[in-house]
């Protein structure tokens, strides 16, 4: 899938923000792909010859810094305005978009396959009746999904699931000296057919 300009500069440095809008501005001057970019061009223009000097003071007062948050703000909009404006054009063309001198957004880390948890066990419910699951999620899920039964001999996806992000939780509906069973799997890939962790089992106390 091809990547966009990034569009927020709030994190860009103070040293690097006024070489980045400078050599977008040149990059865009005559640019065949940008023939109507001449009003971006001008806001970046305005708003970096403001904000130049001001960041140029050394030791300001209180007064400066104020200004000098406006002035950055001004050209950060300037800058994520030209941005938008890349980006509706050529929305397919990353080529067309690295022209503008700006950078791309970075590739999104694909994780197809997640490591089901390590680190999982059942133990005594806080509750009666009950058993405690408990799990530390895998590197790169956004969840655990854990699938419990008293019948391990059915078919995985017929047992009891419950999706959570939270270290632990409590399993119901068993009565003492029950022994259920649980496993886990982690929850976030790009795809949801996830391996299991093994199966491990604990009686209802």
């Amino acid at each position: 899938m091809p990547r966009l300009l990034r569009t927020s500069f709030i994190a860009i440095t103070k040293d690097k923000i006024g070489p980045l809008a400078l050599n977008c501005i040149t990059r865009l001057t005559g640019n065949a792909f940008y023939k109507d970019a001449t009003p971006y061009v001008s806001d970046l223009q305005t708003a970096l010859a403001a904000y130049t000097p001001a960041a140029a003071i050394k030791n300001p007062v209180p007064e400066q810094t104020a200004a000098l948050y406006q002035l950055r703000d001004a050209l950060n909009q300037a800058l994520s305005s030209t941005a938008r404006y890349a980006n509706s054009l050529y929305p397919d063309n990353e080529a067309a978009l690295l022209s503008t001198g700006l950078d791309l957004t970075k590739e999104p880390e694909r994780r197809t396959t997640l490591e089901p948890p390590r680190k999982y066990e059942l133990s005594d419910g806080t509750e009666a009746d009950t058993l405690c699951a408990k799990v530390t999620r895998a590197l790169g899920a956004v969840a655990t999904e854990i699938r419990y039964t008293d019948a391990p001999d059915q078919p995985w996806h017929q047992w009891l699931s419950v999706t959570t992000t939270r270290p632990s939780v409590l399993l119901r509906g068993y009565k003492k000296r029950t022994e259920v069973f649980a496993m886990f799997r982690s929850v976030g890939g790009d795809t949801d057919d996830q391996p299991f962790s093994e199966v491990l089992s604990r009686i209802v106390q």
